[in-house]
């Protein structure tokens, strides 16, 4: 076991860099022959918030999880993937659920 307190650290125990992070998770996108997307941390960002939406997840919830102090950039992935408010209203209403 290592003596650190970061998540990502080499193996001489040194916290690693934001660019290696990066070259790190290109050379995985290669490896892994992903093709036609970026690959990189914030595409998986990016697609965490977009598949947590598109899965009922909440706006408030999403922000506190991508440690967001404004719902602003939140709005957005609500407004691009969120599912058709026809759709939650009659899942969720307390009227159509008597």
């Amino acid at each position: 076991m290592l003596d650190c307190d970061s998540l990502f650290v080499n193996i001489d125990n040194n916290t690693f860099k934001v660019r290696g992070i990066q070259q790190a998770i290109k050379l995985y996108g290669q490896d892994a022959r992903i093709k036609g997307v970026h690959v990189s941390p914030h595409t998986f960002g990016h697609t965490f918030a977009k598949m947590y939406i598109m899965n009922g997840g909440d706006a408030f919830s999403l922000q506190k999880i991508l440690g967001h102090t404004s719902l602003d950039i939140v709005r957005m992935y609500v407004n691009l993937f969120g599912t058709d408010i026809s759709e939650k209203h009659d899942r969720h209403s307390p009227i159509e659920n008597l």
